[in-house]
C-alpha cells in the first residue's frame, strides 16, 4: 500500500469533521439571528400605567404605549400585565422579551437599555393652605412617598416621610389628613386618581416640579437576536418623536 492510500483514510476523517463542525457553526449563527416567533411583552401593573377592570379590558399609558411597540413592530405579540418585581426577574430569566422602566439598577440588571420611551415629570402635591411654593419649602414638613421610593432634590428637607403602597392612598392621605403638607409621585398619576377620585386642582396647593422629564425607558432580555432589536429600537424612537405618550398623559386625566 502506497503512502497516500494510507494517508486517505484519515484525509476522509478530517473533512468529515470539518463539514460537521461548519454545520454546527452554521446552525448556531442561524438561531442566533433568529427572530422570536412572539414578541412577549410586560406591562407593569399598576394604574394608571396598566390595568384591567371588571370586564377585563386592558387599559394605561404604557400599556398603550407598548401596544403600538407591538403593533409597528411586525411580529406577533403579547402584552401581558405583570408585578412589578416579577416583571424584572422574567426579563431577566429571559422569558420575556421586553418591558418599559425607569432605569433601576433592578432593570439594569435584568436586561439591556434599547430606547426612551417616554419622558415623566415627578411632582409633590401640596396641601391646600399649605403655602409651599418651591421645593426648599418642604424644609421641616411631612411628606408622603410611594413606598421603596426615594428623591435626590428632597434629601435632609422633611421633618417625617410616610410611606404608602399605592398613588391613591398618596392623594386620599393629603386631601384628608391635614398634617401632612405635601405627596410625591409621578404626574400621570396625580392627574388620573384626582380625577377617580372626583377631585379637582382646587381641592390642592400648588405642584411643585420635582424632577422634569425624567426618561423611562424599553428594556430588552440580553440574549434578544440584534435584528430584532434594530427593528424595536427604530420603532420606540419613532413613537418617541410623535409623544405618544403626551396625547395618553391628556386620555388619562391631565386637561
Amino acid at each position: 500500500m502506497t503512502k497516500q492510500n494510507q494517508m486517505r483514510p484519515y484525509i476522509v476523517c478530517i473533512w468529515c469533521f470539518v463539514i460537521w463542525t461548519c454545520g454546527i457553526t452554521i446552525t448556531e449563527a442561524q438561531q442566533s439571528t433568529e427572530e422570536p416567533t412572539i414578541l412577549k411583552i410586560g406591562t407593569m401593573e399598576l394604574p394608571p400605567y396598566g390595568w384591567e377592570n371588571s370586564q377585563h379590558e386592558k387599559h394605561g399609558i404604557i400599556y398603550e404605549l407598548n401596544q403600538e411597540i407591538g403593533i409597528r413592530s411586525g411580529f406577533s405579540f403579547t402584552n401581558n400585565f405583570l408585578p412589578h418585581n416579577r416583571m424584572y426577574k422574567l426579563l431577566k430569566d429571559e422569558e420575556i422579551d421586553l418591558i418599559s422602566s425607569q432605569a433601576h439598577q433592578a432593570a439594569q440588571d435584568a436586561g439591556d437599555k434599547l430606547a426612551v420611551q417616554f419622558n415623566i415629570n415627578v411632582i409633590a402635591a401640596t396641601r391646600k393652605g399649605s403655602g409651599i411654593q418651591k421645593i426648599e419649602d418642604f424644609k421641616g414638613r411631612n411628606l408622603i412617598y410611594h413606598y421603596s421610593a426615594s428623591y435626590p432634590q428632597l434629601d435632609g428637607l422633611p421633618r417625617n416621610i410616610q410611606q404608602v403602597k399605592s398613588y391613591r392612598q398618596s392623594l386620599k392621605i393629603l386631601y384628608s389628613r391635614s398634617y401632612n403638607d405635601g405627596a410625591v409621585l409621578s404626574e400621570p398619576a396625580y392627574y388620573y386618581w384626582m380625577q377617580e377620585m372626583g377631585l379637582t386642582p382646587d381641592d390642592f396647593g400648588k405642584v411643585i416640579m420635582i424632577e422634569r422629564n425624567k426618561e423611562q425607558w424599553i428594556f430588552v432580555r440580553k440574549g434578544l437576536p440584534q435584528e430584532t432589536r434594530m427593528v424595536l429600537k427604530r420603532v420606540v424612537e419613532t413613537i418617541y418623536r410623535e409623544n405618544l405618550y403626551g396625547g395618553l398623559l391628556k386620555k388619562y386625566g391631565k386637561n
